[in-house]
């Protein structure tokens, strides 16, 4: 029994003695880091009017359960240029981890009838070997004049493989056109990066008068048959 008993306190000493041992070595080395989230409001795609103040439809922040939106960082147009832009949202925490969020922002002239942000009628659709295919959604595409008076277009398959598909930016039509004084529409350049090449052959008009582009882009044997409205 006196044996038992003497075991018994060597043991506890010893788990005593190797549990203060890990204490000290590990003295000041917990730490628990907390991320931050970003959340926007409002739409993730605006049309803004070139030269007017951009004001921000808004956004918070919340890390272990306070608000630091104070602490967002965020890159806004340059609403004086017509232009695609991406405005971003960021917050870093103290140890160096981050969130971030994106709104995308076409900035327009107003004064221009063909400039702007416009949207694919979802009744458009592919043909091939002749049969249809709908788009059966609507996706968003940006008009932007240049310098030379032509428009720079980011995808002239009106999403087709960019968010129809899913393929992502890469599978856009990158586009040049120009608009004749009559509507009639010429296809300058064309060319979808992730494939590297372009299109086949194309067709289609502009109408002033309501904002809508009649298109179709021929691509890859299949024609892309497209109604853009002007938001």
């Amino acid at each position: 029994m006196k044996k038992n008993i003497f075991f018994s306190a060597m043991l506890a000493l010893t788990s005593l003695g190797l549990s203060s041992c890990g204490d000290k070595e590990t003295e000041g080395l917990s730490h628990i880091t907390y991320y931050p989230t970003i959340e926007l409001k409002g739409e993730s795609l605006l049309a803004w009017e070139k030269g007017v103040e951009y004001v921000d439809p808004g956004y918070t922040s919340i890390m272990n359960g306070q608000d630091v939106t104070d602490r967002v960082v965020v890159e806004k147009p340059d609403v004086s240029k017509s232009g695609d832009y991406t405005v971003t949202y960021s917050i870093t925490n103290d140890d160096g981890f981050g969130a971030s969020a994106s709104r995308r922002v076409i900035v327009y002239d107003k004064t221009d009838a063909v400039e702007g942000l416009y949207m694919l009628d979802p009744s458009s659709y592919r043909l091939r070997a002749g049969a249809q295919v709908k788009y059966g959604a609507s996706y968003p595409i940006s008009v932007i004049k240049q310098a030379d008076g032509n428009y720079a277009v980011d995808d002239m398959l009106g999403g087709w493989y960019y968010y129809r598909a899913g393929y992502g930016v890469k599978y856009a039509m990158q586009g040049v056109i120009s608009v004749a004084g009559d509507g009639t529409v010429s296809l300058l350049q064309g060319k979808v990066p992730g494939w590297n090449d372009g299109p086949d052959g194309f067709t289609g008009t502009f109408d002033a008068a309501t904002g809508t582009f009649t298109l179709t882009t021929i691509y890859g044997g299949m024609d892309f048959v497209q109604t853009w409205v002007k938001q």
